[in-house]
């Protein structure tokens, strides 16, 4: 696949970027989502956590993430009590929760924004459900200055070493899932939720963030990309390397895009 040229980062129009100046971070945000996708707002919320909440270095201890998944693995098999339990199947969803509910907000953020929250993991507190699994996310939201006059390459790659990184080793760390997983996962979050944007951001940008999430095996600063080649093209389309192995867990179906359906 070609090299896509850099471009300058578009940002929207000139009173939307007025506003965004002369608005607190978190008010900024909110407006914006409320505008673009507001059912995300079910899922992000800025400010401080109305409801009980872990900070990453909670949530990654050993004791604590052992029993969330521990009850989310509770209620995978209810059904099946006699099940031989595996805890790879069940992190690898347990993840998909996380990152399939936080990225989107967090690239609309900086792909569509003018100030960029700063996505460092002691920034965003997550609240569980009660069966185990994240399912909100509380965004401190202080600017990351360094970040308003880096272009969306620079943003999203910002992110992965910010925030991406750090988070999948915390899951990694506890030896019953490997990042590899995490991060095949993570590329199709990442592929799909580009598709979903690509009526706000510029041709250009898309492929350009294309070519360095999936297709650059090194990130800006030299060290390797988790995602690279996590999605490949094929017959036109961008679909998963890997299997995320959730049909391995008793009544949950393979993905529609399963890698193991016969081609």
């Amino acid at each position: 696949m070609a090299i896509v040229p850099q471009h300058k980062h578009h940002f929207g129009n000139e009173s939307l970027i007025f506003m965004q100046n002369q608005q607190p971070l978190a008010d900024a945000l909110y407006e914006m989502l409320q505008t673009q996708r507001s059912d995300m707002l079910e899922i992000i919320k800025f400010g401080q956590p109305a409801r009980p909440t872990m900070t990453f270095s909670e949530w990654s201890a050993a004791d604590a993430f052992t029993a969330l998944t521990q009850r989310y693995s509770d209620h995978l098999y209810r059904n099946h009590p006699d099940a031989i339990r595996e805890a790879k199947p069940v992190q690898s969803l347990w993840a998909q929760w996380y990152f399939g509910l936080l990225l989107p907000p967090l690239m609309m953020a900086l792909l569509l924004g003018v100030r960029a929250p700063d996505c460092a993991p002691q920034h965003i507190q997550v609240e569980f459900h009660e069966n185990g699994h994240p399912c909100a996310f509380w965004l401190n939201a202080q600017e990351d200055e360094d970040a308003r006059y880096l272009n969306a390459h620079q943003r999203i790659d910002r992110l992965i070493q910010q925030h991406l990184i750090p988070v999948v080793n915390g899951i990694a760390q506890h030896g019953d899932i490997n990042a590899r997983l995490i991060w095949n996962n993570m590329g199709f979050s990442f592929s799909w939720f580009l598709g979903e944007l690509k009526n706000q951001l510029e041709e250009t940008v898309i492929l350009q963030l294309e070519q360095a999430l999936f297709f650059t095996s090194h990130l800006l600063d030299g060290s390797d990309n988790p995602l690279y080649r996590t999605m490949l093209p094929r017959n036109g389309l961008m679909v998963r390397r890997s299997c995320c192995q959730r049909y391995r867990i008793p009544d949950v179906d393979q993905c529609g895009n399963c890698t193991l359906n016969p081609a």
